[in-house]
């Protein structure tokens, strides 16, 4: 278990000195600068200022994923999957997560969450790679439990969860957050990947503050009539 629960620490704190390694190259190069989404200058100083949030956020989320895989240890596998169970079961984290994540987050613009939470994470109306952890700290816990809660959704269906699915799903998943949060254009060949959520797809959502509340698979907006394109 300790072993389990070291490399799970490992993943979620490399993909996030990923993440400030981006911020930094956003903020004092002009490497990125010029493939911005929205042309106006962001001010370092504001995320700095904002660094002590983020830094408490990052700690709740390592307490998260050691509970989770604690509590979760017993339906995990640790053998090495076929090809065909890898890919269907890190889908299936994704899929459930997302959809979890798209009526928690379209919950959270109802006034009084949006009030009390939400407003948080959207003073970054223009947001860079770290700041899809500025958020309160009750709104980050909640976004946080999603693949576990697409774990306990696949164990009614399937005994054992791998393990490597699951690793590769929360690498992936805080990539993914950092790159929709960067406000750097995707590529072209993101973009063409059906249903794929681009930084254009959620940058949106930060610049008017409504719609375009899914994650991973943009059909979910589709599917619930929330989807906006300008």
């Amino acid at each position: 278990m300790n072993q389990a629960i070291l490399i799970t620490v490992g993943i979620l704190l490399t993909t996030n000195l990923i993440g400030y390694i981006y911020t930094a190259l956003i903020l004092h190069t002009d490497l990125i600068n010029d493939h911005r989404i929205q042309p106006k200058k962001y001010f370092s100083r504001r995320f700095y200022q904002r660094l002590p949030l983020i830094l408490f956020n990052l700690f709740l989320l390592l307490f998260v994923g050691v509970i989770g895989v604690y509590l979760f240890y017993d339906i995990l596998d640790f053998t090495i999957p076929t090809l065909g169970v890898f890919l269907l079961q890190l889908f299936l984290i994704f899929l459930i997560d997302d959809l979890y994540f798209y009526f928690y987050h379209s919950a959270l613009h109802t006034k009084f969450l949006y009030k009390h939470i939400h407003k948080t994470h959207h003073r970054s109306t223009m947001p860079i790679p770290m700041e899809y952890i500025f958020t309160h700290p009750l709104e980050w816990f909640f976004g946080a439990i999603g693949p576990f809660i697409g774990l306990a959704v696949i164990a009614m269906f399937i005994p054992q969860i791998n393990i490597y699915a699951f690793w590769t799903m929360i690498a992936l998943r805080n990539l993914h957050e950092l790159d929709i949060h960067s406000g750097v254009k995707s590529s072209k060949t993101t973009s063409a990947i059906p249903f794929y959520g681009t930084t254009e797809h959620h940058d949106l959502h930060h610049s008017r503050n409504k719609g375009n509340y899914a994650s991973t698979f943009t059909f979910w907006d589709k599917i619930f009539g929330t989807e906006i394109t300008k």
